[in-house]
């Protein structure tokens, strides 16, 4: 229909899959599409052996392609790793993208090439988990990753199946760590995107995640920040009704702020 509300793209990050979206999915049926991939590597029934050949722009493209398939605008949405894909999308097809919605993008390459000395140690923080799920086995790897991003205890807190499926990824978010890690420095300088931007961030998520929303407000300028309150790092997952209301309250506000320039 040509006057249907535009589409949603969002994107899962580590160790997760397109259902994260799901409440995002129902919230927005039937009246508006919400496409929710899986990243190529947490497809189901796929072998997890990770590609460190791989790119970040390898990653997105299958998204890229989707998002270029359909004659009118997307609104990009993404948590945590998939912000690093976010990021690339919008470098590649700006001009496609109608409005951009992170919680928590995960860029440890902003990290890497901030100047500030209190950046380097929260890279190394990161630098050390991902040796960590690079050499330990999947399960002990796993569960320093998921109780870094989520909280302390957080893994003794899993079924026994959740954590041997987890334990199973363990190579795949170790690709996904390189890939966001290896983006160029220029990279960034050409970004050029001036599209309304939206960044949410739980009350009570890590110092890491923290500064790197920051780094990205930095470096998109018109982003608006909005904490919500009484989450963490995995927000999406533990409280998907109040990020998914927080996600469709920024794209109508874009979507507002469009109506109004055209009148």
């Amino acid at each position: 229909m040509k006057n249907s509300p535009l589409p949603i793209m969002a994107i899962h990050g580590s160790a997760s899959s397109g259902a994260l979206w799901r409440n995002l999915s129902r919230q927005c049926a039937p009246w508006r599409t919400v496409l929710a991939p899986d990243l190529r590597g947490y497809n189901a029934g796929v072998s997890q052996r990770a590609d460190l050949h791989s790119t970040l722009r390898e990653r997105a493209r299958p998204i890229i392609e989707a998002i270029e398939s359909d004659r009118r605008l997307t609104h990009l949405v993404a948590h945590s790793f998939g912000g690093s894909v976010a990021l690339e999308i919008i470098a590649s097809i700006p001009h496609k993208i109608k409005s951009l919605t992170l919680f928590e993008p995960v860029s440890p390459a902003l990290l890497k090439v901030s100047s500030q000395p209190e950046d380097r140690q929260l890279l190394n923080d990161i630098l050390a988990l991902s040796n960590r799920v690079r050499e330990e086995s999947g399960a002990v790897g796993m569960e320093s990753f998921i109780n870094f991003w989520h909280e302390a205890e957080a893994w003794s807190r899993l079924s026994v199946h959740a954590q041997e499926r987890l334990a199973q990824l363990a190579p795949i978010v170790y690709q996904d760590f390189c890939e966001a890690y290896c983006v160029k420095p220029e990279a960034f300088s050409l970004i050029d995107y001036f599209a309304p931007v939206t960044l949410l961030m739980g009350e009570r998520t890590n110092a890491h995640a923290r500064r790197m929303a920051h780094l990205v407000q930095h470096l998109l300028p018109q982003a608006g920040m909005l904490t919500l309150p009484e989450m963490g790092h995995m927000g999406p997952l533990t409280h998907s009704c109040e990020v998914s209301k927080a996600i469709l309250n920024s794209i109508q506000h874009a979507e507002n702020d469009y109506v109004c320039s055209a009148v």
